[in-house]
């Protein structure tokens, strides 16, 4: 990685409420720091999927030529292999849904239907057919899947599950174990639980946009926050034994999401109208957490008469979602909240992004790829 000496610091900007302003007098807020980069060769940007836990190396994807590729921290190209269609080598299939460094030198890779074992050269060791179904996954990088030493966690719902009375449940979102440790090896299930009764998707039950959560594993904890219930939970890992839990208490800018009876109802038009929690991160003992902000619902109505994914539509989404908002908090106390002129990457302990603040990542064509990593200090 390059060293930034002295290192950039730009102040955090100022909170959008007045409960933020105030407590900045009060309180000292870190502010964000670019700390390293790395620059890739590469006229395609690739996606990062995973990182090792010491930072050693990441774990990148391109879309464009579907190759996966192992990058070091200093920004070479270790290894690059394409491992999609049906050869012997391959996931046997043209995307998957999860790619993450597992132990023992390994990298995992989820399809739809099986979890396959790589080395780090790429070589297939093992594939494992999968008796379960993430919920809401994300072709490439789902939320719903992730490795932590010999365990496995998915948010997901198992096969032998799927034709019972309970799925079909109006109750079933609260009823049912998604949350699930898995061993590595077989993945059967360690340990699973519930949707906390205390969240809002609980309490409110009926359909969302999003229901899986985003997870992240701190020692022997594990973090989670669901994008449409504004509270962190915290559990015991990997027994999942919830442990504490608190309300983040989100500006005026969140509004909250309103279940729907049927997923058909949830459109673009609608989400608009509602925040929802995007990612969240530790550093240097502070969390950050982001969200998007709502659409005012005038503004949303005036869309009506205009087809959604339009250029009136794109115009509305750039305006109230291009810029996130952001949350620091110091143990369970929000030291500010507001917005920052980039829009940053979160990745078990990373914060980063591919621009430095105010800068347009559109502006000029590059022929090398440079990801600028950031810390709260």
């Amino acid at each position: 990685m390059k060293n930034f000496l002295p290192m950039l610091l730009f102040a955090v900007l100022l909170a959008c409420s007045e409960r933020a302003q105030e407590t900045q007098t009060e309180t000292y807020i870190p502010e964000l720091v670019i700390k390293d980069s790395i620059v890739i060769n590469r006229l395609i940007k690739p996606t990062m999927l995973d990182v090792i836990p010491n930072h050693s190396e990441f774990l990148f994807y391109d879309f464009k030529a579907s190759e996966f590729l192992r990058v070091s921290n200093s920004g070479v190209i270790l290894k690059t292999a394409n491992l999609t269609g049906d050869g012997r080598n391959t996931i046997q299939s043209t995307y998957f849904v999860g790619a993450k460094y597992g132990g023992n030198n390994e990298i995992v890779i989820q399809t739809m239907t099986s979890t396959f074992t790589y080395d780090l050269d790429f070589q297939l060791k093992k594939k494992v057919d999968s008796n379960f179904s993430l919920v809401l996954p994300r072709v490439g990088g789902s939320r719903g899947f992730e490795t932590i030493g010999d365990y496995i966690y998915t948010f997901s719902i198992d096969e032998k599950d799927r034709n019972t009375e309970l799925l079909q449940s109006e109750n079933f979102n609260n009823e049912y174990p998604f949350i699930s440790i898995r061993d590595r090896h077989t993945l059967a299930i360690v340990s699973s639980y519930f949707i906390p009764s205390t969240s809002y998707v609980a309490q409110n039950p009926g359909q969302y946009l999003d229901l899986d959560p985003i997870a992240k594993f701190e020692t022997n904890e594990m973090y989670v926050l669901f994008p449409n219930s504004p509270e962190m939970y915290v559990y015991d890992f990997p027994s999942l034994k919830l442990k504490d839990h608190w309300d983040l208490n989100p500006g005026n800018s969140y509004i909250q999401m309103e279940p729907s009876n049927s997923v058909g109802e949830i459109n673009g038009y609608r989400s608009l109208t509602a925040g929802r929690y995007q990612n969240f991160v530790f550093s240097n003992g502070y969390l950050l957490t982001e969200y998007q902000g709502a659409a005012p619902q005038d503004e949303v109505d005036d869309l009506a008469n205009y087809t959604e994914g339009g250029d009136e539509y794109k115009a509305l989404v750039k305006k109230y979602r291009s810029t996130p908002y952001y949350q620091i908090f110091e143990g369970k106390s929000k030291l500010w909240e507001g917005q920052w002129n980039i829009k940053l990457s979160m990745l078990r302990d990373l914060i980063f992004a591919t621009v430095k603040p105010g800068e347009d990542p559109n502006a000029v064509e590059k022929d090398v790829q440079t990801f600028y990593f950031y810390e709260l200090k």
